[in-house]
This record gives structure tokens, sequence and C-alpha cells, in this order.
């Protein structure tokens, strides 16, 4: 049967390579080898697991046993690196404050940590556990203490960090907590460097020299300082100057505030900060070879907490509002996590991962942009959820290297709603016609011309209610709907030309909401 739908697809001889490659295709299931599409072997993960080490509800040797139970193949821990933040009086915010610190990954260890998730790894060995960090880069403060109206914002605007095996990568992520985050550092020119901030390096050398000067003030009798005449210099003469010394003290606090004597890009204090913070962790994991992605992008997140400031006893409001215009202003991250809260307005067909992949083809960023879904597994009930939402890889090798390969270049599709135990998809892989060369998900086919062929294949795993819904869209385009009730095992053919250099293809699952979204594949001209 399926010969014959893929012989009706092209008669003409100038298609033969395709045929040539489709029949070995053919032949490789027929001689009973694994459904996966060949040289991959396909792996179940949940992304975002919370332990006791950062508020969650089991230690993390009950994840680990859990993850496994679930016969999950790889379980991806991201505890929060910090919960810390600090309100300061300036212009002494660094000494004059008060903090509100949760538990997390610095707070119990980043080795401990770390070695601890590497020891339960080896302990299973047909589980593959990796360490990361939910990274909270940065937070902002409104209103005032005095006012009784301080609202704390972006504290939960949250990035999966993972793919280090260093933990000393992990001890220095970039953040306000970590006091590594926001200066304006030298790229090599000292000279242009000092001159683009003069007036911080002026202010920063004034307040040393009052620092200075009023160091000899306080004794200046005693040493002759500033006095022209001859001075006895007894014990009689020796007088000590108050006022200097009260100078002497604030002009150090202020430089022991300023420290490191570096130019701020933003503080917690501002509005101007932006996407800044979050693209310079970004460009720190990056350059550390690690793998990143945005975390719940479209949650919400308000809640009132007590506080004691001395003096007065006041609630502040938590507030973070949903951030998936972040997914716009940074470039060169990893992904984003499109289930559960990232498919309304990021996620969507046509929605804001449609206008990235866009910029991509276009030229305008150096990286695609790739799909996970994300579990945010603390305390549930239900140990079931386990296996809710997942992200199925396609990886070389089984294997910690073989995970971050398989991340890093977009092979993985992602399920909610427990379509990963039910719906597997085995292949999704786009054809040149003219030369049988076929690219798979996450992968380029270049140098293609139309038409081209897609060949979708997904399994149902278990009997289904009722036929789950298949749509393919090219772009923002939907091209093709299919119906999955045991077997689905279609080709298609896309007679349309390109329009432009590059475009893309991907497939999502579900009638009313989605509940299945592969990552793309990419056709250039």
């Amino acid at each position: 049967m399926l010969i014959k739908r893929v012989t009706r697809i092209c008669l003409n001889k100038k298609f033969a390579p395709f045929l040539i490659a489709v029949s070995l295709l053919i032949m490789t299931d027929s001689l009973g080898f694994s459904q996966t599409k060949p040289g991959y072997i396909l792996l179940k993960a949940g992304v975002h697991f919370d332990s006791q080490v950062s508020g969650g509800k089991y230690s993390l040797a009950e994840l680990a046993n859990i993850i496994a139970r679930h016969k999950l193949d790889v379980g991806i821990i991201t505890d929060h690196d910090n919960m810390k933040v600090s309100y300061g009086i300036r212009p002494f915010e660094n000494f004059l404050k008060f903090t509100i610190e949760e538990n997390s990954v610095r707070r119990y260890g980043v080795e401990k940590y770390i070695n601890e998730i590497n020891a339960l790894d080896a302990a299973y060995p047909n589980l593959i556990l990796i360490p990361g960090i939910e990274a909270v880069p940065y937070y902002r403060w409104e209103g005032s203490p005095l006012n009784e109206n301080m609202v704390l914002r972006d504290w939960h605007t949250h990035l999966l960090v993972f793919g280090f095996e260093n933990p000393k990568a992990f001890e220095q992520l970039p953040s306000l907590a970590n006091h590594n985050i926001g200066y304006s550092k030298p790229d090599g020119k000292i000279i242009k460097y000092i001159g683009a901030n003069f007036t911080h390096f002026a202010l920063m050398s004034l307040y040393f020299l009052l620092f200075l000067i009023s160091l000899a003030l306080i004794f200046r009798r005693k040493y002759g300082l500033f006095s022209h005449k001859n001075i006895n210099r007894s014990r009689h003469n020796i007088h000590f100057s108050f006022p200097a010394f009260i100078m002497a003290v604030i002009f150090g606090l202020i430089l022991y505030n300023q420290y490191p004597f570096l130019p701020r890009k933003y503080t917690p204090y501002d509005r101007k900060a932006g996407s800044a913070p979050y693209q310079e962790l970004i460009d720190y994991v990056n350059a550390h070879n690690g793998l990143i992605f945005w975390a719940h992008p479209e949650v919400t997140h308000n809640e009132v907490r007590q506080i004691n400031i001395p003096l007065m006893n006041q609630a502040i409001k938590i507030s973070t509002e949903a951030y998936p215009h972040r997914i716009m202003e940074t470039q060169d991250y990893t992904g984003f996590a499109i289930f559960w809260e990232g498919a309304k307005v990021i996620g969507r067909p046509g929605g804001l991962w449609d206008i990235a992949l866009a910029e991509y083809c276009a030229g305008l960023r150096r990286k695609p942009v790739w799909a996970i879904g994300e579990l945010d597994f603390e305390d549930s009930s239900n140990l079931n959820n386990v296996t809710e939402t997942l992200t199925f890889l396609f990886v070389k090798e089984r294997s910690r290297a073989g995970v971050y390969e398989a991340m890093r270049a977009g092979r993985m599709y992602a399920t909610r709603s427990f379509t990963g135990d039910k719906i597997v998809i085995d292949d999704f892989s786009v054809y040149d016609l003219h030369t049988g060369n076929n690219a798979f998900i996450g992968e380029t086919l270049t140098h293609a011309q139309a038409p081209v062929a897609i060949h979708i294949r997904l399994r149902a795993l278990t009997t289904l209610n009722k036929p789950e819904t298949i749509f393919l869209y090219r772009n923002s385009e939907l091209i093709k709907i299919f119906h999955l009730n045991t077997v689905l095992d279609e080709w298609f053919v896309d007679e349309s030309p390109m329009s432009s250099p590059m475009c893309y293809y991907r497939i999502y699952g579900g009638d009313s909401w989605p509940t299945l979204a592969s990552n793309p594949i990419f056709v250039s001209k």
C-alpha cells in the first residue's frame, strides 16, 4: 500500500533519486528495524523537576526514584539557582538593606547539588539524570517602604540552564543575587571605555580623592600637614578632627558601596533594564557551551507576603507579568517551553515562535528557536503528572552528551495532556524530489527546489477514544490535515514554489488546543 502511494507521487524519471531513497526507507522498515528514524534512538524526557533543595516536595533521591518508576529515559532537574532579593537604602544600598531569601541551590551548595545528582545518575543505569538550574537573573523594586507600597517585579521570570559539567559554571551564573550582572566591562580598549564612561570614572576619582583628603585631615596637627609653621610634635600637640573622621567614614562607605567601581547598566531600582539582564545570562551560557530555555513564559505570578523591616512591619506584593515578549527581545537562547505555558501567544501557529523562526529564515537571527515540554514538577500529589508534559528526543547515543547534542540541534518534539504516553512520532522528514536528499526534525534541507515531499509517520501506543487530528504547517500556513487512528503513515507533496530563500515545516497534534508540537524542518533554496 505504501509503495503504491509513493509511486503515485511522482512517475517522472527526474524524480528517480527520490524514489530510490524512499525505497530504501521502505526496505529498512520491512526488514524489521526499529520504527524510529534510522540512526536515532527515541528518548522520553521530563524537563524541570524541583526538589527540596529549592522548595519542592521531594528530595533529590526521591525524585530520581519517581522518574525511574515512571519509565522516563531522561530527567532534567532544575532547582532555583538563587531565591534571594535585597532592598537597600540609597546611596548605601549594598549594606543598609533588608533581604528576603528562600531555599536555593546557592544556599544548599552548588557543588553538593551537582555531585548528588551525578551520584544518582550513576545509581540508575537505565536513566539519564541531568543537573540543571532554574535561573533567576533579575528583579526590580517599585514603591518605597516609607510609603508602604513596595512591589517586587520579575522575580519569577526564569530560564532553564543545563549542559554544564563543571560546577563552577553554575556557581558563576550572572544574577543580581550573585553580584556579577549589570556591570559595563571594558572590551579591551581601555581609553575608549573610560572615555565612554567619563562621568562615572570622574565621580569615582572624586570620591577617592575626598576620602584621602579626609584621612589626612584627621591627624593633620600630628603630622604637620597643611601647616608652614614649625610645630612641636609632642604628645600634647596631637589633635583629633572628628568632622574629618566623619567625612572619611562617609566617603569610605560610598566607595565600598560602589565596588567594583564599574559603571552599572542597570540596578534593581530602575526601569531601564528591559531584557538586558536575560541576554547577559544567555550570552554567558552560550560562552560556556550550555543550553538555555525560557521557562513558563506565559505565566503571571502574584502573591502578597508579610515582611519584617526594622522599625516597620508591612506586606509587599510580589508580581511577575507573563513575559512572551522576551522571546522576541532576546537572541541566541536555545528555545522556550511551549507546554504548558507557552502555547497561547508564542507557540500557536502564527504566534511569536513563527515570527522568530521567520527572522531566522531571513538571516535576522543566528540560531533557530526550539520548543520543549516543561513539567515544572514540584509537589504534585498525583505522581502520574510526571508524564503529563514530555519532551521526546532523537539522540545519536544514549548519554548526557547525546541528550545535549539532540536538544542543541532541535531534534525533539513536545507533548502534553499525556499525549506522549499515547502517540509517538516515528518520522517527520522532508525530501527533495530531484536529489533524494532529506532532512529530519531540526535539520535543514539545503539547495532544494519545489516540489518537496513530506513523510509523516505516527503511531498510537494505546487505543484512542477518537482519532487524533494532525496538522501540517509550512511556515504559519496550514497546508494539510491528517487523522491518526492506529498508525498514520502518509506522504504529501508540497508543489508550492519557494517564495523566499528559506521556509520550514512543522506538525501539530490536537483539535481544540495543541497537545503535540514538533520542531521545524528548514528547507533552503
